[in-house]
């Protein structure tokens, strides 16, 4: 595995550097459904904390699921409604990348409230944690949050509960933050909605500051007052990022949007008809142009400081202040606060000084072990077998060799993997792979590096091959069902009674930007034809009208299909799922497709590695099939050379000329 250098290396320019960290609770998981409970977790460009926000939601309807999230519908009778918080969490998340785990799902039921408002979520930027600890290949059995927590050493005090799950993905992620860092890992940031724009990295903003006074209301006669909120809109003479330092200098609090806590919106164009410009007509929000907020700030009076506020000073706080707890309702009544408030101190910015980005990284910290694997700490946890981690590295013309050869690992046991990450043990390589720039890194790393020929006669035969992994000690029956099975092209896994809600994950070399790759999926009858159009699923149509059938997003190069199998009606034969390459780029330009299958709750249960080939511009990567009363999973990695539209025509889909 590689070991991670003491020596600090440079922060990665293109990081985010805000970020708010969030948790809703709902009542189901459709968008039909409706959020309950909503936490957020501002941090900086390091992952320190610098606010935090929390509210209960009534949703005028029965709560759901209660034995999870343990709201009934008295604890949310007379809690504000969505539409009385939604501009003050559209504070919390404006300008920041939203980091949730399985982010698609807080994005999806955050953007179904939204839209319920005529509105779009505030954010421009997510980010899944889930994405993070795959990219980070973190050795362990799922990726839920209390499995994260556990491997990075962060108490749970009530899971389920939007502000806890919030705090603890937050320190969470600060680690995970750290660990990419050191590796020089891209984030797997995604914008939305915007195709291609995941893989290159947008320019970054300057990093949210605190603001260290309380707001003082909206702006008066006697012109503006430190802790005063300020929204900007429309072109301005002088560049916004300066208006906007300027503002931070002279102790006011800069928002991305206009609610009824904003002291005043700037703006040279009124008219414009702005969605801010819009928002402060409709809440009596002062506006006044460049040129005057530019001569008010020769004369700014002083506020009253957060932090050595009187008693009357700290109850209005702004809920984007570091000291901030808990959230009133429209009404003003106090949310109940949770347990969060008895967790250990956090690292905390300091609300005076903007937080700046690291020049350097800290030494890692050590991540705590896994609770099946006790180990004293400090100390890694150990292989629970001598299964090893491989890596093979090849060029475009080296596609069939290097399929061949990674055939021969799986059939030894061991695991392939698509990246260069912390999880690797051996890296192989075949003559083209030599000019991989991988290559060279991991010689670096002091990574063992192996030709193919070297790799066969070590592992394979020969006097000093390796043991066999069936002579590995065998792994423990209790955790048997965690056990992801390596599935070769082809082969077949059985499926649970009942298996409910499934995913496929699909990701790639994300260091890689040539082609861009798209999953889709068809639901099929038994004659292979899709039933109507709505069956096609694809990035501009990401569910069917009944949800059964959902594509997420979840990084630059991750993507994920959910499938709730138990919804698909008996005249479902199957559902295929594939990937394809956008323009004339083929999957030579792309490499493997790793693909993990399993319940949406649970471990992943199926693994395969498929070669996408080379002039193939489709890749059949597995299907879910009915076989009697049971439902399987068959691995595929056939490739076509025709498009995704052709595909979609052979299952019945009416596609446009």
């Amino acid at each position: 595995m590689i070991a991670t250098s003491s020596t600090p290396a440079a922060w990665p320019a293109d990081y985010p550097r805000d970020y708010a960290v969030v948790d809703v609770e709902t009542t189901g998981l459709t968008v039909r459904d409706r959020v309950i409970s909503a936490a957020v977790v501002l941090l900086d460009a390091a992952g320190s904390v610098t606010g935090r926000w929390t509210s209960l939601v009534d949703p005028q309807r029965d709560p759901g699921p209660t034995a999870i999230h343990g709201l009934t519908s008295a604890d949310l009778a007379g809690q504000p409604l969505f539409e009385d918080i939604a501009d003050e969490l559209g504070e919390h998340l404006s300008g920041r990348v939203l980091v949730a785990h399985n982010a698609s799902f807080d994005w999806r039921m955050l953007s179904a409230e939204y839209s319920r408002l005529g509105r779009a979520v505030p954010a421009d930027e997510r980010l899944c944690t889930i994405a993070l600890a795959k990219r980070l290949e973190l050795p362990l059995r799922n990726w839920r949050l209390e499995t994260l927590a556990a491997h990075y050493g962060v108490p749970q005090l009530k899971a389920h509960d939007a502000e806890d799950d919030a705090r603890v993905l937050a320190r969470v992620f600060r680690s995970a933050l750290h660990e990419a860092a050191h590796a020089e890992l891209p984030l797997p940031v995604m914008r939305p909605g915007v195709r291609g724009v995941a893989a290159v990295p947008a320019p970054r903003k300057p990093p949210k500051s605190p603001c260290a006074y309380v707001n003082p209301g909206r702006l008066g006669d006697d012109g503006l007052v430190q802790g005063m909120r300020v929204a900007f809109t429309g072109e301005t003479s002088a560049g916004r990022e300066e208006l906007e330092a300027r503002a931070v200098a002279a102790g006011l609090a800069v928002t991305g949007s206009v609610s009824g806590r904003t002291s005043l919106l700037v703006t040279n164009d009124p008219e414009s008809g702005s969605g801010k410009s819009r928002a402060a007509r409709d809440k009596g929000v002062p506006v006044v142009d460049e040129a005057a907020f530019v001569a008010m700030l020769a004369n700014v009076r002083p506020g009253a400081r957060a932090d050595t506020g009187t008693a009357q000073d700290a109850s209005q706080l702004s809920r984007l202040s570091p000291l901030s707890y808990g959230s009133q309702g429209a009404q003003g009544s106090q949310a109940p606060q949770t347990q969060a408030s008895q967790t250990p101190p956090e690292p905390e910015a300091q609300p005076a000084q903007p937080p700046e980005v690291p020049a350097a990284l800290p030494a890692p910290r050590t991540a705590a072990p896994e609770p099946a694997v006790p180990t004293p700490p400090g100390v890694p946890a150990p292989r629970r077998s001598s299964v090893l981690n491989v890596l093979v590295l090849h060029d475009r013309t080296e596609h069939a060799a290097a399929g061949e050869l990674r055939a021969l690992i799986v059939e030894a046991g061991h695991r392939l993997r698509v990246n260069l990450t912390a999880s690797v043990d051996i890296v192989v390589t075949l003559d083209g792979g030599a000019s991989d720039p991988r290559a060279k890194r991991a010689a670096t790393l002091g990574l063992e590096c192996l030709t193919a020929d070297e790799w066969r006669k070590r592992f394979t035969g020969g006097p000093e091959a390796a043991p066999a992994v069936a002579d590995a000690p065998a792994e423990d029956p209790a955790a048997s069902e965690d056990v992801c099975r390596e599935l070769p092209r082809g082969g077949v896994h059985v499926l649970p009674d009942k298996p409910g809600v499934w995913t496929l994950q699909a990701s790639w070399r994300w260091d890689r930007p040539d082609g861009e790759v798209d999953v889709v999926a068809f639901v099929l009858d038994a004659g292979e034809r899709v039933r109507g159009d709505d069956d096609f699923v694809f990035w501009n149509h990401t569910s069917t009208s009944d949800g059964s059938v959902v594509i997420d997003e979840m990084g630059s190069a991750e993507r994920g299909v959910t499938i709730d199998l138990d919804a698909l009606g008996p005249d479902v034969a199957r559902v295929m799922v594939a990937a394809s390459v956008d323009g004339a780029s083929a999957f030579d330009a792309v490499g493997p497709i790793e693909v993990q299958t399993g319940p949406a709750q649970g471990s992943a249960q199926t693994r395969s590695i498929l070669d996408a080939a080379t002039v193939e511009r489709v890749l059949l990567l597995g299907e879910f099939y009915r076989r009697g009363t049971e439902w399987r999973f068959r691995a595929q990695g056939q490739g076509h050379e025709f498009d995704v539209s052709e595909l979609a025509k052979r299952y019945g889909v009416d596609v446009e000329e």
